[in-house]
């Protein structure tokens, strides 16, 4: 028997979703934090819930009542609930390179920290590339013409910079694709980046997003791709790396998001 986590972080903290899926090896309900700060806007959202059995549903047990405070350079902001589970605070101000970190004490008392987490500099997304593709791939329909996509930016020079890279398709976020990179072979150059397996047909409006995260964020997610098989290599599915005590699941992560939209056309 199995045991299944279901993680749905909002970007744009409302208006997308995405769920991940992964396998773990059976243990005690553990407590399951999602938790996002957008650099741009200011808002951090902090999803709480408790993992469950593999063929349960995906009615997830939440928590309330948990003091939740944002750890900044200018102090200490405590994130109230908001709904069911949800907690959310806006008109934080951080800055590029300032340190931040949460700080969650459960009901039962349990305390829960996260690594301090260097806030990343924001990134322009210069250019959205569309090119006609020799055949149709898992994201189109076969039989109609389809196209490619990349994102272009300009990295900057002089810091180690990870990148997350989103795609809403007509409106539905492409949860299945997981684009990260960062700028280790190529500091301070312009970056070309392709969307793989998944092609787009003319008519379809897609909104791209670039996500300039902080290291553990985009580790995070690196182990959540291979776990889930659609990295290089897909290894036996494992726990990603978390940047959290108290032996919780989950992630803190801090970002800056730059978009575009374009619609496909022949």
């Amino acid at each position: 028997m199995k045991q299944l986590l279901f993680l749905l972080p909002i970007f744009c903290l409302c208006a997308c979703e995405e769920v991940i899926e992964l396998e773990l090896d059976r243990s005690e309900q553990r407590v399951v934090v999602e938790a996002n700060l957008d650099a741009a806007t200011g808002a951090c959202a902090v999803w709480l819930r408790k993992s469950g059995d593999f063929y349960q549903t995906n009615d997830f047990e939440t928590i309330n009542g948990a003091i939740i405070q944002l750890q900044t350079p200018d102090g200490a902001l405590d994130i109230p609930l908001y709904s069911n589970g949800f907690y959310y605070l806006e008109n934080i101000s951080v800055q590029p390179a300032g340190v931040v970190s949460l700080r969650i004490e459960l009901p039962d008392g349990q305390l829960i920290t996260s690594d301090p987490a260097v806030t990343p500099y924001p990134v322009t997304l210069d250019t959205l590339i569309l090119e006609k593709a020799l055949s149709g791939g898992p994201g189109g329909n076969s039989g109609t013409e389809q196209y490619s996509l990349a994102f272009r930016w300009q990295d900057r020079a002089g810091s180690a910079d990870n990148y997350r890279l989103k795609v809403f398709r007509n409106g539905r976020y492409e949860s299945e694709i997981y684009g990260l990179t960062d700028d280790r072979l190529g500091d301070g150059e312009q970056i070309t980046r392709p969307i793989i397996r998944n092609t787009y047909a003319p008519g379809d409006t897609l909104r791209c997003q670039l996500l300039s995260t902080d290291r553990a964020y985009y580790n995070y997610f690196t182990d959540v791709a291979n776990s889930d098989g659609r990295a290089l290599s897909s290894p036996t599915p494992y726990n990603p790396r978390t940047m959290l005590s108290g032996n919780a699941l989950g992630y803190f992560g801090v970002w800056y998001m730059a978009d575009k939209v374009v619609v496909v056309g022949p």
